[in-house]
């Protein structure tokens, strides 16, 4: 409830057509210059969206008052907390350098001749769930970026060897609370869903 003389700003952000990371980038650097109290609406097109800025504001501890689809595109309202910390510069170079770090990875896991070759591959409704899954799985499975045959768009998947550790990882995150979606298997140079 406003008190006397109280005055919130309402802005709309509309990011359609950018997709990850750029909606959630913009969205916290709009959420910067806004009063406590204030309501940002944002609209985007990007399909991880709605769980990039479901996690976003846990992470910042502003207020998501509403959230709802129409029409191919996430819309979400959310409140500028007193309490709210938007990820500073800092945070924005480490999570580009998380890309890079997964990049790399998967070359190495590809040069490595030691290493078994992963042959399923898990994915997730937004980069941040395959990222707390990792840690979560403390090592039973190794991050990658998605394979364009998937999906040509940002994102990860969950590496994996072998239909039965893939799928008893998958079950295992689903029963969690994180966002996975689906089991891909690698066959050749395509790739197959196999699980739902």
């Amino acid at each position: 409830m406003n008190t006397v003389g109280e005055q919130h700003q309402t802005k709309i952000l509309d990011l359609s057509g950018l997709i990850c990371p750029l909606p959630v980038v913009m969205t916290s650097e709009q959420m910067k210059r806004l009063n406590e109290g204030d309501v940002l609406t944002v609209i985007s097109t990007d399909p991880g969206f709605e769980m990039d800025i479901r996690n976003w504001c846990m992470q910042t501890g502003n207020e998501l008052l509403s959230i709802k689809k129409e029409d191919g595109k996430v819309i979400a309202q959310i409140r500028k907390s007193s309490v709210g910390a938007e990820p500073s510069l800092w945070y924005w170079i480490k999570f580009h350098a998380l890309g890079v770090k997964l990049h790399v990875r998967h070359i190495l896991m590809q040069l490595n001749p030691f290493i078994e070759k992963p042959d399923h591959f898990i994915t997730f409704s937004a980069i941040s769930e395959g990222t707390r899954a990792e840690k979560f799985l403390q090592g039973r499975a190794k991050l990658i970026p998605i394979p364009d045959e998937i999906d040509p768009r940002c994102g990860v998947v969950m590496a994996v060897k072998g239909y039965q550790k893939a799928k008893s990882i998958y079950d295992e995150l689903l029963k969690k609370g994180f966002g996975v979606e689906a089991i891909y298997k690698k066959e050749g140079k395509s790739y197959r869903r196999v699980y739902p």
